[in-house]
């Protein structure tokens, strides 16, 4: 026969095991770690949302800053050699401040697809005197373009002086390789010197491919 004393006890004992086993489950249900969704419709829309950003950034200083490019062909040895990676910038020729002895990407008057790298050897009303133009001087508006490797490249020698609304680009600062780093404009000896040149025509041209 149980006491009531023995009674009150047992239920004591059974009420704090029930306890402590409700605390230790909670316990383990605390620890474990809950279920997240990482394709949810707020992180692709965040995801897509800042690629788009980063897209419309890229491209608009590309179109109006500048970019990296990496030069391909001999006609403008020894001052950019092949695989030069080279920054380029487009603010000197959207505010038309071009100087003669810029190296410029000129799109070719061939071939609209192709971008040429070539120097600007003379600006408008300047005199050159080459087989296409002999003693003459460039148009309004024209420049005079050629390449330092001027014996072997297609220039405006072959095709004449190009509207200054084909150029694109100035090169301005060559990244790579480390051992050939420096600035490649030079306008102010240009600016300074006549330049005049009367060559055979060639067939070689150097063309950028921007960097990917």
């Amino acid at each position: 026969m149980v006491t009531r004393k023995q009674f009150e006890y047992q239920s004591l004992c059974l009420t704090r095991q029930t306890t402590i086993f409700e605390n230790e489950r909670s316990f383990i249900l605390s620890t474990k770690m809950p279920a997240t969704r990482i394709f949810t419709k707020r992180n692709l829309v965040r995801y897509f949302t800042g690629a788009s950003v980063f897209y419309c950034v890229a491209h608009t200083v590309a179109c109006h800053v500048g970019e990296l490019v990496i030069c391909s062909g001999p006609s403008m040895h020894p001052t950019i050699h092949d695989g030069d990676l080279v920054l380029a910038e487009r603010l000197s020729i959207n505010s038309g401040n071009i100087h003669r002895g810029d190296i410029v990407g000129c799109l070719s008057p061939h071939e609209p697809d192709q971008l040429l790298c070539k120097r600007i050897i003379a600006k408008e009303s300047d005199p050159v005197n080459c087989e296409l133009l002999p003693n003459m001087r460039v148009p309004r508006g024209h420049v005079f373009l050629q390449g330092d490797n001027y014996l072997a490249s297609t220039d405006s020698r072959h095709f004449g002086p190009v509207p200054v609304g084909l150029l694109q680009i100035r090169l301005s600062l060559r990244i790579w390789p480390v051992s050939r780093f420096g600035w490649l404009s030079n306008h102010w000896f240009w600016e300074a010197e006549d330049v005049r040149r009367d060559v055979k025509n060639k067939t070689s041209t150097t063309r950028f491919y921007p960097r990917s």
